[in-house]
């Protein structure tokens, strides 16, 4: 019984043999491949067809196209458009195409100039409360009342500007309580009204802010404001000093930049820009032109070492 159970046929024998045989040539000669399997246990089918069948799909997809390859790999989704390179092996996108150039203008054409910035808009100052009040109150001393910028800006008459910035500092609704600048524009082509003295107003508990400008011709003196506002005190001795306008009724009118007999006003539009007042130097500064050739220079770099 024992020698029965063990005995083999022939037939069996070559059975395994071969499925072994089978087995042992796949695993060491075939590349692995993501889904292709050797034969299964017990097939007939000849090794060299499988080996083959393998070998012809790895060839297909080395020359597959990046599209195509992204298309198995992610079906339904948008794909960028790829050029394959062959730089160490690596795929990288197509560079851009370069802009097509540009035709030459004709002969005797001109380019086109380029658009001008547009000018500066100004508006009236319509529906405002506190800008009616005053157009009411002094009638035609008021000959401007525009917004420029977000700026608000009234030009007044010379003879009622006190008026008009006693009413602008004491009135309710205004309360413009603090000077923070005047300053001037020199206009030397308008005839009879070459300055704008131009006072800067701002209230601090309506948080707003006014500019207040008169016109004064070259000579003419301007009010002084610093009885409702005293720190007007400063901005207009320069004003003075750069310009030359003289204000009224100020309490100590001298300049506070130059000297008091430096000639001329700088911020005048006909004053020379690189002007050098050499009179001026020459009596107020003791000093002596150095020939750099003579020995005196010499003598001072030695003492130095």
């Amino acid at each position: 019984m024992a020698d029965e159970t063990k005995d083999t046929s022939p037939q069996d024998d070559e059975s395994h043999d071969a499925k072994q045989s089978t087995v042992e040539t796949v695993g060491a000669d075939v590349p692995e491949k993501a889904g292709a399997l050797p034969p299964e246990a017990g097939s007939r089918a000849p090794v060299e067809e499988f080996e083959a069948k393998i070998k012809e799909e790895a060839a297909a997809e080395k020359t597959l196209k990046p599209e195509a390859k992204i298309e198995a790999a992610l079906p339904g989704v948008e794909k960028p458009s790829l050029t394959p390179t062959v730089e160490g092996g690596t795929e990288k996108p197509a560079p851009p195409k370069p802009a097509p150039p540009k035709a030459a203008p004709a002969a005797g054409h001109k380019p086109a100039a380029p658009a001008k910035k547009g000018p500066t808009v100004t508006v009236d100052i319509t529906g405002d409360a506190l800008i009616d009040r005053i157009r009411e109150r002094f009638g035609d001393a008021i000959t401007e009342a525009v917004a420029t910028l977000g700026q608000q800006i009234i030009a007044v008459k010379k003879d009622s500007l006190i008026e008009l910035c006693r009413f602008l500092h004491e009135d309710d609704a205004a309360l413009f309580d603090m000077c923070t600048d005047v300053t001037a524009i020199h206009w030397p082509e308008r005839s009879g009204k070459e300055f704008d003295v131009v006072i800067l107003l701002y209230s601090v508990p309506n948080n707003r802010r006014l500019r207040v400008k008169v016109a004064l011709a070259d000579g003419e003196s301007c009010a002084s404001v610093t009885p409702i506002w005293a720190g007007a005190n400063w901005t207009e001795r320069e004003v003075f000093d750069m310009f030359g306008i003289r204000f009224d009724g100020h309490p100590d009118l001298r300049r506070i930049l130059l000297p008091s007999d430096w000639p001329g006003h700088p911020l005048r539009k006909e004053y020379p820009i690189e002007y050098r007042d050499n009179e001026w130097t020459d009596k107020h500064l003791d000093y002596r032109e150095i020939d750099y050739d003579t020995s005196l220079i010499d003598v001072k770099y030695a003492e130095r070492r």
